[in-house]
Formats: structure tokens, sequence, C-alpha cells
């Protein structure tokens, strides 16, 4: 009987290439982007990238706003959780 072990995290960015992901890293701060690469310290490399800024306004409902940052790196030790995006808010 063969067991099946968890996936590993580069596991999981290896089944997320060429897909968008949503990632959050340290000082709270949240990412929209196309996973366009990594490397073994879990260094992503992210096309079409936003930054996703979340807000309450003046009737108490939660927004968001977007800022288009093109092509970036987030280095890996900054990264808090990947997930991919929900691609209906595309």
């Amino acid at each position: 009987m063969q067991q099946s072990r968890p996936n590993r995290p580069i596991d999981y960015l290896k089944n997320s290439m060429n897909k968008v992901i949503l990632i959050k890293v340290k000082r709270n701060r949240l990412f929209r982007g196309n996973l366009g690469g990594f490397d073994d310290h879990l260094n992503l490399y992210l096309e079409g990238t936003s930054q996703i800024f979340e807000y309450q306004d003046e009737e108490g409902n939660i927004r968001e706003e977007h800022e288009d940052l093109g092509n970036i790196v987030v280095r890996g030790d900054n990264v808090i959780f990947v997930n991919l995006a929900n691609q209906d808010n595309e």
C-alpha cells in the first residue's frame, strides 16, 4: 500500500505556474498576479501584478482598490500564504 505524502509548497507552486495566484506577504500586503516562475527559495516572479487594498467605506461596506505594479519579484521569506485567485474577480 502506497502512502501519499502531503504536497510541499514547491509542488503547489509547480501546479500554479502560469495561473493567477493571490499571495499575502508580511505587513499585511496582498498581491494578485500571474505566476511566471519561482526558485528553490520560493522567491516568486509575478506578471501583471496588482496590489489589493481593502478598506471600509462610509456605509461600513468592505471595498477593494487595486494598484497595478506590472512584473514583480516577491522574496520567498516574506510570503505568508499563496492561493489560486478567484478567476471571476479578474
